[in-house]
């Protein structure tokens, strides 16, 4: 095993604070700070840093806080072009699935028809997170789809 392997801790039901007090022993340092555009966070590899934009709502700055440590867990260093596009998609699905349980988004999805305000609202995150949820689901289902299809064949 690897011992120099990135462990993020667990994000389900976990406020803002308590996440950035859970990663305090990483060796990542979180600053709120003021940031330029739409910008909503950003993790720099080199020097360990992720900043969070201070104006966000509760729920954004958990989410960005979340998605920024994704990509603190893969020591990502690019953000810019094709290779950047593949890596953000990636941590946008991964923090999805890391802030929502499968089952609770059922139960949510049912009782508010679909609504993904709703749903964002019940569950304590963003309509972008729900989105992301559901593409991820939707890959899911795809990749579990494929690896049946693939075991008919033999």
């Amino acid at each position: 095993m690897d011992d120099n392997r990135r462990i993020l801790p667990d994000f389900l039901h976990r406020t803002y604070t308590q996440i950035i007090n859970d990663t305090e022993h990483l060796g990542v340092s979180v600053v709120n700070t003021l940031l330029p555009g739409n910008l909503t966070g950003i993790y720099d590899e080199a020097t360990k840093l992720i900043l969070i934009d201070q104006r966000l709502i509760s729920a954004q700055q958990r989410y960005t806080l979340a998605h920024e440590l994704v990509h603190w867990e893969h020591a990502d260093e690019t953000c810019s072009g094709t290779l950047g596009s593949k890596i953000e998609r990636h941590a946008r699905m991964e923090t999805a699935s890391k802030l929502i349980r499968p089952c609770e988004y059922a139960l949510a999805e049912n009782e508010y028809d679909g609504d993904a305000y709703a749903i964002a609202c019940e569950l304590d995150v963003t309509v972008q997170v729900i989105e992301d949820f559901r593409t991820y689901l939707a890959m899911s289902q795809d990749m579990a789809g494929q690896r049946q299809n693939t075991l008919y064949r033999i």
